[in-house]
């Protein structure tokens, strides 16, 4: 499986679900029974899903399941793989987002966002970090949350 590029709308795709709920997502939207997606397939998945992703960001979600030397098929297999890797990623962010949320307020403020900057090794000046925060903080409440956190590392 190809290095992923991970997208918000695909990441939200995947909410923790059995192995069972993901075969008969599947199956629903393999029209034409083959037993694997197409691109189209994908695409209308997504889109039943509220995606927001481009025809750009399909196509490179197509190849994160299908991999960069794929036959253009998704089989079941590669799709369950490739969301439980989803599923991973964003328990790891959200261990990553709770370890720096020291306050427990359930939003990064600009002092917990500068020590989760730092701890990658670099040094970030008073301007970066507000710009990085400015960027990140969709909402502009002058905090990040979860969701933004996440959109903001993918």
């Amino acid at each position: 499986m190809s290095r992923p590029k991970y997208n918000p709308d695909l990441l939200k795709m995947a909410p923790k679900r059995s192995t069972q709920q993901w075969e008969e997502l599947f199956k629903k939207f393999d029209k034409d029974n083959s037993g694997t997606l197409d691109v189209h397939e994908l695409r209308n998945l997504l889109r039943a899903g509220n995606s927001n992703m481009t025809d750009t960001q399909i196509a490179d979600a197509f190849v994160y399941f299908d991999g960069p030397q794929g036959d253009r098929r998704i089989t079941l297999d590669e799709f369950v793989k490739g969301l439980k890797k989803l599923e991973d990623f964003i328990s790891k962010l959200a261990q990553l987002f709770k370890q720096y949320d020291s306050d427990n307020s359930g939003f990064l403020d600009k002092n917990e966002l500068r020590k989760i900057l730092e701890a990658s090794g670099h040094k970030f000046t008073d301007p970066e970090v507000n710009e990085i925060l400015k960027n990140a903080d969709k909402s502009g409440d002058g905090k990040i949350s979860f969701e933004e956190f996440m959109d903001a590392c993918t």
